[in-house]
């Protein structure tokens, strides 16, 4: 039976084992890992350079991996260089708030010693403070900014030199591919399904490169195929895909007592045996790749760089929004809740009146009666935990923007009635009499 369904078995620790081993196996890396590189600690990327060292001929990336990495480079060094800008911003906050709340309450003239201890506590916060900024100031040379010769590329640069899958042979390759890539994601076929939303971004829909049209919800179905191109070879018998997308479109996974990760997903493994010669194909998280390395191959790895590459360090944000919006979207969140009730009772009042003559307040009135009931606190909760998370799952991000826009149109609704709440309370003699 295992024959028959081999989509829906992992490969046994024993077997893996060998395939580090065998000569027939290649090692394929998704962008995101390559991309995470600029996040990690100095030491979890010498241990990840240390493995790929020591599996040095089976590495290969296809064609789409190396151009996505080219492509958003710059940006995720951008990207990890604010850390240190937001760092140096909240410790000004701190040192603020003596210059302005503690100055506020009048110490010195209410409670003299009391403003002496304020003072002593002040220069102690500061010295910290000092203390704290320098090793900030180490660790923020230690990373690459846009302008920086980049060591981390360079290392790439050996690593994959002749290592890389061919580009699309031409634009139809790609059109006849997003025609498939459409019906595949309409059913719900991996992967790339979960990055459909990409095409609702109007920033960021495309790209040209080459001479060729890309679109961006289609780049896992791409390195997707590329790679079962590759595998193709009568030199390969196992591939080891390594990729730090944990969507489920690429991993199968189940709630049991929390959400566990079981492997693959069949469809992914059943097209692959399907479509190639392979005897085996395995995935990796890099941490997962770092901890098998470490016991296969016999390579010195931290365990805090196993720990450090567990966390997901590329602020993706697909479903078009950036850091500082996410940022906006949870400032709008910490407004006072919306009474809804209080929408309902001015729209019961709007469709007693009689005499209105203004279409908006009218709309406003029929939108105000649809209005649910919902829970602010709720969804300030769940902003300010997403503002908080360095990798963000487009869906939910997705839904957060969307339920935020609903938001603020009902507030929009609540002000205009209050206003209109005004003019009924001034007007509602008048129209008892008519």
């Amino acid at each position: 039976m295992k024959n028959v369904f081999k989509g829906y078995y992992n490969i046994e620790k024993s077997v893996l084992e060998q395939l580090w081993k065998d000569d027939k196996t290649i090692f394929v890396f998704d962008t995101n890992v390559l991309l995470n590189l600029y996040g990690y600690a100095k030491q979890t990327r010498e241990d990840f350079f240390n493995i790929l060292d020591a599996v040095n001929e089976k590495l290969w990336i296809p064609y789409h991996v190396g151009l996505e990495y080219q492509r958003r480079r710059l940006s995720i060094i951008r990207n990890e260089k604010v850390v240190f800008n937001d760092i140096e911003a909240n410790l000004e906050k701190i040192q603020k708030v003596f210059k302005g709340d503690f100055e506020k309450l009048a110490l010195k003239r209410r409670f003299p010693r009391l403003f002496e201890n304020t003072e002593k506590l002040e220069k102690e916060i500061n010295k910290s403070i000092s203390n704290y900024k320098k090793s900030v100031q180490h660790w923020d040379s230690e990373q690459p900014c846009v302008r920086s010769h980049d060591s981390i590329r360079d290392k790439l640069n050996v690593f994959f030199d002749q290592k890389v899958g061919e580009r699309p042979e031409n634009q139809q390759w790609l059109d006849d591919l997003y025609k498939d890539g459409a019906e595949r994601y309409k059913k719900k076929i991996p992967p790339g399904f979960k990055d459909s939303g990409k095409a609702n971004n109007d920033d960021d829909t495309h790209f040209f490169n080459d001479g060729l049209y890309y679109e961006r919800q289609y780049g896992d179905l791409i390195l997707w195929r590329q790679l079962i191109n590759k595998a193709k070879s009568e030199s390969i018998e196992n591939v080891i895909f390594i990729t730090d997308d944990a969507k489920e479109d690429w991993w199968y996974k189940i709630s049991s007592n929390g959400k566990k990760t079981i492997g693959p997903l069949s469809e992914l493994q059943s097209e692959i045996y399907r479509e190639s010669n392979i005897k085996n194909f395995h995935m990796y998280s890099t941490s997962m790749f770092l901890e098998d390395g470490k016991s296969n191959l016999a390579v010195d790895v931290s365990e805090s760089s196993i720990e450090d590459a567990s966390t997901p360090h590329i602020i993706e944000s697909p479903a078009g929004l950036t850091p500082k919006q996410i940022s906006a979207i949870a400032d709008s969140y910490r407004s006072p809740s919306i009474d809804t009730e209080k929408l309902r009772e001015l729209a019961e009042r709007a469709s007693k009146i009689s005499n209105i003559d203004n279409e908006r307040l009218r709309e406003i009135a029929e939108t105000a009666s649809r209005i649910n009931t919902f829970d602010n606190e709720k969804y300030k909760d769940i902003i300010e935990r997403a503002n908080k998370s360095i990798s963000f799952d487009s869906e939910r991000i997705r839904e957060i923007y969307e339920s935020q826009k609903r938001i603020q149109k009902q507030a929009e609704d609540y002000e205009a009635f209050t206003k209109f709440n005004k003019w009924y309370l001034k007007n509602k003699d008048k129209d008892e009499e008519n």
